[in-house]
């Protein structure tokens, strides 16, 4: 079990929805007019990002002001490369979360052959760092998570097991271990990609690992970069949903390049899914999936199909998918149906598009970039292009994409192809033009 602030996470308890503010967390009014949008709608924990000591001030404001307006929902603070800011914001919000590959790891894409002895010392610096975070987490009640995100492994994990899902298990596991060392149980983890087979087969490899240890943590589930619209939430309910039918998951995410709040009613469809059992069919013929559920509500009918897909192709791989609801027509249940084999990357039938839902990082209007993206380059299949927010996971997320752009500063980003920026920052439509001249 672990306690952050009201609520209580842990096996059998109820699935909780979060989310994350794309406002900049130094603009105080704005922060707290979104938080309480998100929890009208149904947000039960947010989390603000604090990329420096000036948003930890701003963020102790924000929730000062909350609780002064009687709103209880426990804030996280999202920490990338400054154990200091974590530190800072560990004495007074309910948890922070922390990406090991920044926090106290690096990533720079380099090879290291590293002699056992060498790594078992980066793993003990890395403990000794992580020490008086946890310190001060015991002091204040203060959960953890640990967040563990295929595009940010360090250079160290990445030498020895390759960028792999056993690779993200393994640095899950150091965490696990030192936080076991230090006796620190208020801990949560979670394995995000913006591949739904990275991300769950992840996510079972490190819980089959926890259980081997015996030290069994609750999981926050997410497949990050999932993009906006129909295909950000089916990407994001064939494997949250995936997993929930297995089971597992404690708190979830679902990551749309569109407002936060729009995020809160899909997930919380993704919370009832056992609510959905009865209701639904599947028949599996020469790993041919046909699933009927003859429900008329579409975010429901998109949210339970394919979750239920990703389930039975985490079983056991999918070649193709058929879907039948008298609701709807042929021709909308075959694009549903697409979508899903696209996400679970069975079949692709247009462009793969990894774009995050943005924070308080970014600099320039990705939600309107995302658009005009989709609106150019969205009728290539095979081709993967990445529209992302900022630095801190732009380049490693961009990995598993072909091309795309990252926010710099200042309403500009730089265009990339994999892990290499090819351009200084310069506008969205220059780069954009950049961008098709490449792809052309």
């Amino acid at each position: 079990m672990v306690q952050i602030g009201k609520i209580t996470l842990g096996e059998g308890l109820p699935i909780v929805v979060q989310s994350m503010t794309n406002t900049f967390t130094s603009d105080v009014e704005a922060s707290i007019a979104q938080v309480k949008r998100m929890v009208e709608a149904g947000c039960q924990m947010v989390r603000l990002t604090v990329p420096s000591m000036k948003e930890v001030e701003s963020l102790r404001e924000i929730k000062r002001r909350l609780r002064t307006e009687g709103i209880d929902t426990p804030l996280i603070a999202d920490v990338h490369f400054l154990p200091e800011v974590a530190k800072a914001c560990a004495s007074f919000v309910e948890k922070v979360r922390v990406n090991p590959g920044n926090f106290t790891d690096k990533r720079s894409f380099r090879q290291l052959d590293l002699t056992d002895s060498e790594y078992a010392a980066a793993v003990e610096a890395m403990a000794l760092r992580a020490k008086p975070l946890f310190d001060i987490c015991k002091e204040h009640g203060t959960a953890l998570r640990i967040g563990i995100n295929h595009g940010s492994l360090s250079d160290r994990i990445v030498s020895r097991y390759g960028n792999t899902p056993f690779a993200m298990a393994q640095s899950a596991m150091e965490w696990v271990e030192i936080c076991d060392r230090y006796g620190f149980h208020n801990v949560v983890f979670s394995m995000k990609s913006s591949n739904v087979n990275v991300m769950t087969e992840a996510t079972m490899l490190l819980l089959k690992q926890m259980r081997e240890a015996g030290a069994v943590h609750p999981l926050h589930l997410g497949v990050t970069e999932a993009g906006a619209g129909d295909e950000g939430r089916v990407k994001s309910a064939a494997g949250i949903g995936a997993l929930l039918l297995n089971g597992i998951g404690s708190t979830i995410r679902v990551s749309l390049t569109e407002p936060p709040e729009n995020e809160v009613p899909f997930a919380k469809l993704l919370t009832r899914l056992n609510e959905t059992k009865a209701d639904i069919t599947t028949e599996r013929h020469d790993n041919c999936l046909t699933i009927t559920y003859n429900i008329g509500d579409r975010q429901q009918w998109m949210a339970v199909t394919a979750a239920h897909a990703g389930y039975e192709h985490f079983r056991n791989p999918l070649k193709d998918i058929k879907l039948r609801n008298r609701f709807f027509t042929e021709s909308e249940c075959q694009h549903l149906a697409d979508l899903i084999l696209q996400a679970c990357r069975i079949k692709m039938t247009h462009t793969e598009i990894i774009s995050c839902p943005s924070c308080g990082r970014t600099q320039y209007d990705i939600q309107s970039a995302l658009a005009k993206v989709k609106a150019r380059f969205g009728n290539y299949p095979n081709l993967k292009i990445g529209v992302m927010g900022c630095i801190v996971n732009g380049p490693g997320e961009m990995a598993d994409a072909d091309y795309g752009i990252v926010g710099a500063s200042h309403g500009k980003v730089a265009v990339y192809r994999q892990k290499e920026r090819l351009t200084q920052p310069m506008e969205v439509n220059e780069a954009l033009d950049y961008l098709e001249k490449i792809i052309r």
